[in-house]
């Protein structure tokens, strides 16, 4: 496979030269998470591991699990560890690899778009879409994986919200934040950035937006 070399301030990364390439998502989902005690987190649906790459640094008391079924990915994600020199990440191609309820922090980045509704290559769906059974199947996995009070932190289409509300109440995810993201404040939120707990009631707080405009700058 043909890949390009991003450079970034405190680490690099490898991706596809052609196919799905990471976006904003990755530094959203990314940003503050920085733990005072050792954390247990998964990475879900890891693509080229970037989520896994920039946790693990901040974190080196932490072990990430980045998890991903995609063989070409799976070797991009182990060259991404190497050329960052990470020591505190493993990736699995099967979550079964993992205890059930061992894990304190879930991140994932799904494909939010309806399987069906845009003209997408069967590549894209292959890599994006039924590896994992659809776009909101990462729930069923955080709620296998995750240990009471444990945190699911993802993003998700704006329009699609009260769907994967409902999906979250349903599994027994009390939502705990809702963060609109916005290009800029004269467009519409394409994305919001969601932590729910598992087993734990609703206590929602509406966080101030992130303006990627500012959030590059």
């Amino acid at each position: 496979m043909d890949l390009i070399l991003t450079k970034f301030k405190g680490f690099e990364i490898l991706q596809p030269r052609y196919g799905y390439h990471f976006s904003a998502e990755p530094f959203v989902l990314t940003q503050n998470l920085e733990f005072k005690i050792p954390k247990r987190i998964v990475d879900f649906g890891s693509g080229c591991g970037i989520i896994s790459v920039i946790v693990a640094l901040k974190n080196p008391n932490s072990f990430i699990y980045a998890i991903e079924k995609n063989s070409k990915y799976i070797d991009i994600i182990k060259k991404n560890f190497k050329i960052n020199k990470i020591n505190n990440a493993i990736v699995l191609r099967d979550d079964r690899e993992i205890e059930t309820n061992s894990i304190d922090y879930f991140i994932s980045n799904p494909p939010y778009f309806m399987e069906g509704k845009f003209r997408l290559s069967k590549k894209y769906l292959n890599e994006k879409f039924e590896s994992y059974g659809g776009e909101k199947q990462f729930i069923l996995y955080a709620k296998r994986l995750l240990k009471s009070k444990g945190t699911l932190r993802f993003t998700f289409h704006s329009t699609r919200l009260i769907e994967i509300i409902d999906t979250l109440r349903f599994n027994k995810f009390g939502i705990k934040t809702i963060q609109p993201v916005y290009g800029n404040l004269n467009k519409k939120s394409p994305f919001v950035l969601v932590e729910a707990k598992f087993a734990s009631p609703d206590y929602v707080e509406i966080k101030p937006p992130i303006v990627l405009s500012q959030f590059y700058s």
